[in-house]
This record gives structure tokens, sequence and C-alpha cells, in this order.
């Protein structure tokens, strides 16, 4: 199988290549354009480019199948691909604040009618947990949560991709260990497809990926962790994207859209940023980050990369040390 993985996984980063070259131009000369808001002038880039991140993912996931005939790539492409469709729906007409996350337990559903969930995950201390009754609504709130948390992350230039790239490489020796190739797999040709979008992302930013991009990510994370049963463990692994997604939530007063919220949770000065002073602002991971003092965008997305890469460590070891399997 490790044979159909790396082909699988190769054709997913050429085609995500391919998408993005084709797909950027046409955004130019349409006018697809967003306004990056933390630099100075305000320089504007295409965007949405999630189809050219899910598209591959996609073809690549019907390949695996096809080669190898494991369901649970088609499970986490479908899954995640309805929340691809609710993402590219917000981009084009955004949806309202509270209808998002309603719609984002769906792909659970989808995850369920097409796999045979085992509701057993792993847990720390406790092993393998027996979780028949409340597993299924803790399920169905996984989705919204990391979707969510996700798409929250996705904030400066190349801030969410590599954020996702620290948290979950180090969980590659986790779904080995478990012999969770189907989930191995996924994962690695999410990695695939999504690193043309990451080195274009990346300060300063060509391309913005909008929510049909995140929505898609956080949904199809959610979809490996539940069918590998390591839900626990991709938490841990996402802590920073969680205390992000809970902060921002918590500080406004709950599900809002951003232009509901009247204050921001930075501040900009030529290019500098810092957290906004103002005791009514929302908190923000970046706000958390720059409390102290002001600090280059490039700085901020190292350390959010960095709190990631600590974070997927941490659920790595959880698991190895902690955790019995």
């Amino acid at each position: 199988m490790l044979a159909e993985m790396a082909v699988a996984a190769s054709l997913a980063a050429l085609s995500s290549e391919l998408l993005h070259r084709t797909m950027i131009p046409r955004y130019v000369r349409r006018g697809l354009l967003s306004e990056d808001v933390h630099k100075p002038g305000r320089p504007r880039v295409p965007e949405p480019l999630g189809p050219a991140v899910y598209l591959p993912f996609l073809i690549a996931s019907l390949l695996f199948y096809a080669l190898t005939g494991e369901i649970a790539a088609i499970a986490v492409a479908s899954s995640s691909g309805l929340a691809f469709l609710i993402g590219l729906l917000d981009d084009i007409s955004p949806l309202g604040p509270k209808t998002k996350p309603l719609l984002l337990i769906m792909p659970a559903i989808i995850l369920i009618a097409v796999y045979q969930v085992t509701p057993r995950p792993y847990l720390p201390i406790v092993g393998r947990a027996r979780l028949y009754y409340v597993y299924w609504p803790i399920m169905l709130a996984l989705f919204t949560v990391f979707s969510n948390a996700v798409n929250m992350m996705d904030s400066l230039n190349g801030m969410m991709p590599l954020s996702v790239y620290a948290s979950t490489l180090p969980l590659i020796p986790v779904l080995i260990s478990l012999g969770r190739l189907d989930a191995l797999a996924s994962l690695l040709m999410l990695h695939s497809s999504l690193l043309p979008y990451c080195i274009r992302n990346k300060y300063p930013a060509k391309v913005f990926g909008g929510d049909s991009n995140s929505l898609f990510i956080g949904s199809a994370l959610a979809s490996i962790s539940v069918i590998s049963n390591t839900e626990a463990i991709f938490g841990i692994a996402l802590i920073p994207f969680l205390v992000s997604g809970f902060s921002i939530i918590a500080s406004v007063g709950g599900f809002k859209e951003r232009r509901q919220i009247e204050r921001r949770p930075v501040i900009l000065n030529e290019g500098m940023i810092r957290a906004n002073p103002d005791p009514r602002a929302p908190i923000s991971l970046i706000a958390i980050i720059t409390s102290d003092k002001w600090k280059k965008e490039a700085d901020i997305v190292r350390e959010a990369a960095t709190l990631s890469l600590i974070s997927g460590i941490l659920a790595s070891l959880t698991f190895f040390l902690l955790t019995p399997h």
C-alpha cells in the first residue's frame, strides 16, 4: 500500500500545482481578488483558491481507492467535500454566523453514511474507550469545532497551512503504530494537495484560500481522526487552533461574522501588528502572541507554527507514553 500512497500523494501535489497555475491568472482577469488587510496599501490577491486544493485531494482519493479498494479514502473525500461546498457557498454569499456551524455537522453525517464508524476512540490514560451513546453527539460537534478552528486560524499569510503541517506531521507515527494506513493515506494526500497553496500563501501571500479551503481542511482532519479513532490525539495536536477559535468566540459573545465585529483584535502600524489595547476588542491567537510588543506578520506566523509543532509533538508523546494501545 505504500507504493499506492506515494502515487496518490504525488498526483495530489501535481494536480494542485497545475490547478493553481491555471486558476490564478483567470481569477486576476475576472477580478476575483481580496484585500490583504494586514499590509500597507492593502494589496489584492486571488481568492478563493479552495477548489485548487480540494479537487486534487478528491482526484488522488479516487485513484487511491481504485488502486487499493480502501473505502476510507472515499469516505474522507466525501465528508470533507461537503464542507468544501459549504465553504464555497460562504465565499460566494456569506452564510449566517449560526447557520454555518450547524451546516458543518452534515459532513459528520456523510462520514457515518459512507463508512462504518466505530465509537471507540483512544483516550489518554484510559486507552480505547467504549462510548456507544455519548460518542455520536461528540462526533457531530467535532466536525464543527475542527472546521471553525482551522477557519479562524486562517488570518495571516501562511499561518493556517504552516500550522496544519506543524501540528499533524508528528501524528504520522501514531497512525503507523495503529496500522491505520487508510487514515495515513488521506493525511498524506491532504498534505500533498495543500503544498502548492502553502508555498503561494506564505508571506507575502500571492493567493488566499477562502472558507472553501479552511473548512475543507478542518473537516478532513476531523474525518481522518474519526476513522482512525484518534479524535483526542488530533484534538491535542490542534490545541493552538482550538484556543484561537474559542478565544474569539468567547470574547465576542458567540458566533459572529467578521463584519459584525466592530473592533479588530489587532492594530496595524506600517506593517507591524500588535494586540488591540481596547478591552472590548476580540481576543485571538494573534492578539495573544502580540500582547507584549509590536511584531512583524512573518514572525507571528512563525510563532504560531512553532506552537502548533509543540502541540503536535505533545499529542504524539501523549499517545505513545500515556495511551494504552
